[in-house]
């Protein structure tokens, strides 16, 4: 077992921040899941600590190279009324997520596909929309993203 094999606890979870959007392809929608972390902000939090929780939840949830085809990493997403988590892995907790649009949920609800993103490298609250284009491709060059195929399914 190596240290990418244990998933990150709830506090380093609760440290990420997840955006939900819908990408409009021709002729189908794809619900989307994007997984960042804003940079050291905690007591005994260094840029290396964050990275490293950054790939142990990446590898938790099965993702694989962004260059790559998504690999399927089986139905993650749990809706209950408007609660949405997304199992990451770890045998106690799950994520819960931000509320999404309505018409992601609706997306989810029919069980259609969820990709799941997540960017290794912290990317800071607040940057603009050039910025997070920019940092989204220094990521995929350097080899720090990482995605996956999901389902959701309801639970009541």
């Amino acid at each position: 077992m190596t240290a990418l094999d244990v998933p990150p606890g709830p506090g380093f979870i609760a440290s990420v921040t997840v955006a939900s959007a819908i990408h409009h392809a021709e002729g189908y929608d794809v619900a989307q899941l994007l997984i960042t972390h804003p940079g050291p902000r905690r007591p005994n939090e260094t840029l290396e600590t964050v990275e490293d929780g950054m790939r142990r939840l990446a590898a938790s949830l099965h993702l694989g190279p962004a260059d790559q085809p998504p690999p399927t990493i089986g139905k993650r997403i749990m809706i209950r009324r408007m609660l949405v988590t997304l199992d990451y892995g770890h045998d106690r907790y799950v994520m819960t997520l931000p509320t999404p649009s309505r018409d992601w949920l609706t997306l989810v609800e029919r069980g259609e596909l969820c990709r799941v993103s997540l960017v290794i490298a912290p990317l800071e609250l607040g940057v603009d929309q050039a910025q997070h284009n920019a940092h989204l491709a220094e990521s995929l060059a350097r080899g720090l993203a990482m995605w996956g195929t999901t389902h959701g399914h309801r639970r009541f």
